[in-house]
Protein backbone atom coordinates (compact mmCIF):
# COMPACT_ATOMS: atom_id res chain seq x y z
CA UNK A 1 0.00 0.00 0.00
CA UNK A 2 2.76 2.49 0.89
CA UNK A 3 4.54 1.81 -2.42
CA UNK A 4 1.31 2.70 -4.26
CA UNK A 5 1.03 5.93 -2.28
CA UNK A 6 4.66 6.73 -3.01
CA UNK A 7 4.06 6.15 -6.72
CA UNK A 8 0.95 8.37 -6.66
CA UNK A 9 2.91 11.08 -4.86
CA UNK A 10 5.66 10.91 -7.49
CA UNK A 11 3.08 11.16 -10.28
CA UNK A 12 1.43 14.16 -8.63
CA UNK A 13 4.80 15.91 -8.31
CA UNK A 14 5.42 15.26 -12.01
CA UNK A 15 1.98 16.65 -12.92
CA UNK A 16 2.58 19.76 -10.81
CA UNK A 17 5.97 20.29 -12.47
CA UNK A 18 4.43 19.95 -15.93
CA UNK A 19 1.68 22.42 -15.02
CA UNK A 20 4.30 24.91 -13.84
CA UNK A 21 6.18 24.56 -17.14
CA UNK A 22 2.95 24.97 -19.09
CA UNK A 23 2.01 28.06 -17.08
CA UNK A 24 5.45 29.55 -17.75
CA UNK A 25 5.15 28.82 -21.47
CA UNK A 26 1.70 30.39 -21.67
CA UNK A 27 2.97 33.47 -19.84
CA UNK A 28 5.88 33.75 -22.28
CA UNK A 29 3.41 33.52 -25.18
CA UNK A 30 1.47 36.46 -23.77
CA UNK A 31 -1.46 34.78 -22.07
CA UNK A 32 -2.73 36.83 -19.16
CA UNK A 33 -5.64 34.83 -17.84
CA UNK A 34 -7.71 31.71 -17.71
CA UNK A 35 -10.27 33.09 -20.19
CA UNK A 36 -7.79 32.96 -23.07
CA UNK A 37 -6.89 29.36 -22.31
CA UNK A 38 -10.58 28.43 -22.02
CA UNK A 39 -11.22 30.07 -25.38
CA UNK A 40 -8.30 28.17 -26.93
CA UNK A 41 -9.84 24.93 -25.68
CA UNK A 42 -13.21 25.91 -27.15
CA UNK A 43 -11.62 26.68 -30.52
CA UNK A 44 -9.51 23.53 -30.48
CA UNK A 45 -12.49 21.29 -29.82
CA UNK A 46 -15.18 23.25 -31.69
CA UNK A 47 -13.19 23.80 -34.86
CA UNK A 48 -10.86 20.78 -34.63
CA UNK A 49 -7.78 23.00 -34.46
CA UNK A 50 -4.36 21.99 -33.23
CA UNK A 51 -3.89 23.47 -29.76
CA UNK A 52 -1.02 25.79 -30.77
CA UNK A 53 -3.14 27.31 -33.54
CA UNK A 54 -6.08 27.60 -31.14
CA UNK A 55 -3.87 29.36 -28.57
CA UNK A 56 -2.72 31.90 -31.18
CA UNK A 57 -6.32 32.43 -32.33
CA UNK A 58 -7.44 32.98 -28.72
CA UNK A 59 -4.76 35.63 -28.25
CA UNK A 60 -5.76 37.35 -31.48
CA UNK A 61 -9.46 37.25 -30.54
CA UNK A 62 -8.76 38.65 -27.07
CA UNK A 63 -6.60 41.42 -28.49
CA UNK A 64 -9.29 42.48 -30.98
CA UNK A 65 -12.21 42.27 -28.55
CA UNK A 66 -10.34 44.19 -25.86
CA UNK A 67 -10.42 47.21 -28.17
CA UNK A 68 -13.93 46.75 -29.53
CA UNK A 69 -16.54 45.06 -27.35
CA UNK A 70 -18.78 42.59 -29.15
CA UNK A 71 -22.12 42.28 -27.44
CA UNK A 72 -23.75 39.43 -29.34
CA UNK A 73 -22.70 35.80 -29.48
CA UNK A 74 -22.92 35.55 -33.28
CA UNK A 75 -20.48 38.43 -33.83
CA UNK A 76 -18.14 36.97 -31.24
CA UNK A 77 -18.29 33.60 -32.99
CA UNK A 78 -17.56 35.21 -36.36
CA UNK A 79 -14.46 36.90 -34.94
CA UNK A 80 -13.38 33.65 -33.24
CA UNK A 81 -13.63 31.77 -36.53
CA UNK A 82 -11.82 34.48 -38.48
CA UNK A 83 -9.11 34.74 -35.80
CA UNK A 84 -8.49 31.01 -36.19
CA UNK A 85 -8.44 31.13 -39.99
CA UNK A 86 -5.51 32.06 -42.13
CA UNK A 87 -6.53 34.60 -44.72
CA UNK A 88 -10.05 35.10 -45.90
CA UNK A 89 -13.14 32.88 -45.93
CA UNK A 90 -16.13 32.95 -48.23
CA UNK A 91 -19.38 33.85 -46.55
CA UNK A 92 -20.49 30.22 -47.00
CA UNK A 93 -17.31 28.87 -45.37
CA UNK A 94 -17.68 31.34 -42.53
CA UNK A 95 -21.31 30.33 -41.99
CA UNK A 96 -20.37 26.62 -41.91
CA UNK A 97 -17.58 27.19 -39.38
CA UNK A 98 -19.72 29.41 -37.15
CA UNK A 99 -22.43 26.74 -37.27
CA UNK A 100 -19.85 24.11 -36.30
CA UNK A 101 -18.70 26.27 -33.38
CA UNK A 102 -22.13 27.43 -32.13
CA UNK A 103 -24.41 24.63 -33.28
CA UNK A 104 -26.56 26.97 -35.36
CA UNK A 105 -26.07 29.81 -37.84
CA UNK A 106 -27.91 31.08 -40.88
CA UNK A 107 -26.28 32.72 -43.86
CA UNK A 108 -28.67 35.68 -43.50
CA UNK A 109 -27.69 36.30 -39.86
CA UNK A 110 -23.98 35.86 -40.58
CA UNK A 111 -24.23 38.26 -43.53
CA UNK A 112 -25.95 40.87 -41.36
CA UNK A 113 -23.37 40.59 -38.56
CA UNK A 114 -20.48 40.68 -41.04
CA UNK A 115 -21.86 43.95 -42.41
CA UNK A 116 -22.01 45.38 -38.86
CA UNK A 117 -18.46 44.17 -38.13
CA UNK A 118 -17.28 45.73 -41.39
CA UNK A 119 -18.83 49.06 -40.42
CA UNK A 120 -16.96 48.88 -37.09
CA UNK A 121 -13.68 48.25 -38.95
CA UNK A 122 -13.18 44.75 -37.54
CA UNK A 123 -13.53 42.80 -40.80
CA UNK A 124 -13.08 43.55 -44.46
CA UNK A 125 -15.54 42.30 -47.07
CA UNK A 126 -14.38 41.67 -50.65
CA UNK A 127 -16.60 40.75 -53.55
CA UNK A 128 -15.10 38.74 -56.41
CA UNK A 129 -17.63 37.68 -58.99
CA UNK A 130 -20.50 36.05 -57.19
CA UNK A 131 -18.44 35.25 -54.08
CA UNK A 132 -18.18 37.30 -50.93
CA UNK A 133 -14.93 36.99 -48.96
CA UNK A 134 -14.50 38.05 -45.35
CA UNK A 135 -11.24 38.57 -43.48
CA UNK A 136 -10.25 39.92 -40.13
CA UNK A 137 -8.60 43.32 -40.44
CA UNK A 138 -6.16 42.55 -37.69
CA UNK A 139 -5.26 43.59 -34.24
CA UNK A 140 -6.26 47.21 -34.86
Amino acid sequence: MSSELTRIEELLKEVIERLKRLELLLTELGFKGVEEVRLAGELSVGLSLPIVKALKAALRFTNITSKCKLTDDVSRSIVKVLASSEGKLTLSELTRKVKKLRGSASRKTISKRVKELSEKGIVKVERKGNRVYVKLLGDR
